[in-house]
C-alpha cells in the first residue's frame, strides 16, 4: 500500500519531490553515487516537473558517477533551457569539480552569477495572508531550498472550517524558486513584519508552524522580538539557536505560555539530537510540550502527518 505521502497516477504513484530526494540521498550512503544517479534519472517522471533543486542534484551526481557529459548537459538543460540560476556557494560543491574546467559549465556559471545577481535586486517576502477566512490561524515556514508550493503539499490539508492555514516565504534566495532561512538572517524580522501585517489579534488560536529552518525563524522569533503565539508546531527542526541560548529560548517561550508540539524523525541526523535538547529543557522548565519521534524517518514529514497536527489542534 502506497504511503500518504504519494499520490495515484495510472499505474505508478506521484512521489513528492522531497521524497526522491532523500530516498536518492539514503541510495548514495547505503549504495554509492552510481547507482543513487540512476535511480534518481528513473524516478524523474514520479514528480511534478523539475524544480532547481532536482537539476542540482543531477548535474552533481552525474559528475560524481564518470557521466561528465550528462553532468553539463544536465546543467546546460537548467541553466540555458530552462532559465534558472543557483547562488554561487551552490558552485562551489566539490562534486563540481570534474566538470569545473569544462567551458560549458563556465559559461553556464556566469550566466547564473548573473541573473542571481539581479534577482537579490528585486527579492522580498511573500505572505499568502489576504483576509481572515476561519476563526484560527496556522501561519506556516518552508525550510531551506523550498518554496510556499511545496509547503502547500504537507500544510493544506490541515485547512478545514475552523482553521485557516497561510504562509510565508522568506526573501532570502537558494536558487531559481526557491528560498532559504539563514542561520542569523532576518527571518525573524520578516516574521514579525508579516504578524503586524496580518489580523494577528483577531484570531481566536494562533499556531506558528515550521518545516526545518523555518523553526529556526520561530523560536528566533518568539526569543528576540515581540512574536507571541497560543502553539508552536515544529516539524523536523533545525534549529541551531538553541545550541548556545538554549535556556533563553525555553524561557521566553514559558514566559509567553506558547504551548509545542515536536515531529522529528529518530533517522534525522542533522536535527534529531537538537530536537531531544529542546525537548528535555522544555519538560524541565514545565512549558506544555509535547514530542513525537518517527521510527525510520528521515529529514522529512511523516506518513501521518496531518492526523497528528490535527488531533494536537484539538487539544
Amino acid at each position: 500500500m502506497p504511503s500518504l505521502n504519494k499520490i495515484e497516477k495510472g499505474d505508478f504513484y506521484l512521489m513528492k519531490e522531497n521524497e526522491l530526494l532523500n530516498r536518492t540521498l539514503e541510495i548514495i550512503k547505503s549504495e554509492g553515487v552510481v547507482r543513487a544517479y540512476n535511480y534518481l534519472v528513473n524516478n524523474l517522471d514520479k514528480i511534478n516537473g523539475l524544480s532547481s533543486q532536482v537539476y542540482n542534484y543531477l548535474y552533481c551526481l552525474a559528475a560524481t558517477s564518470e557521466s561528465k557529459n550528462e553532468a553539463l548537459d544536465w546543467l546546460e538543460e537548467a541553466i540555458i533551457k530552462e532559465g534558472m540560476w543557483y547562488r554561487s556557494e551552490v558552485f562551489e560543491d566539490e562534486d563540481l569539480d570534474s566538470i569545473r574546467n569544462d567551458n560549458r559549465y563556465i559559461i553556464c556559471y556566469n550566466i547564473s552569477k548573473e541573473r542571481y545577481l539581479q534577482s537579490v535586486k528585486s527579492t522580498k517576502p511573500i505572505c499568502t495572508w489576504k483576509t481572515k477566512k476561519a476563526d484560527n490561524l496556522l501561519l506556516t515556514l518552508h525550510g531551506n531550498q523550498q518554496n510556499i508550493e511545496i509547503c502547500k503539499e504537507s500544510w493544506d490539508p490541515l485547512k478545514s472550517g475552523n482553521y485557516q492555514v497561510e504562509y510565508l516565504q522568506s526573501k532570502e534566495l537558494d536558487s531559481y524558486q526557491l528560498y532559504r532561512w539563514e542561520e542569523e538572517g532576518e527571518g525573524p524580522n520578516q516574521l514579525q513584519e508579516t504578524i503586524d501585517y496580518i489580523d494577528w489579534n483577531n484570531y481566536n488560536s494562533k499556531i506558528l508552524c515550521g518545516f526545518s529552518s523555518g523553526c529556526n525563524v520561530i523560536l528566533r522569533g518568539i526569543t528576540d522580538y515581540d512574536i507571541s503565539c497560543d502553539k508552536i508546531v515544529l516539524q523536523s527542526p533545525w534549529i541551531p539557536v538553541i545550541e548556545d541560548r538554549l535556556e533563553e529560548v525555553v524561557n521566553k517561550i514559558k514566559e509567553k505560555n506558547i504551548k509545542m508540539l515536536i515531529i522529528c524523525g529518530e533517522e534525522d541526523e542533522d536535527c534529531l539530537y537538537q530536537s531531544r535538547l529542546l525537548s528535555r529543557q522544555a519538560q524541565k522548565e514545565g512549558v506544555n510540550v509535547e514530542a513525537i519521534w518517527i521510527e525510520d524517518l528521515g529529514h522529512d514529514y511523516p506518513d501521518q502527518f496531518t492526523d497528528i497536527v490535527t488531533n494536537y489542534l484539538k487539544k
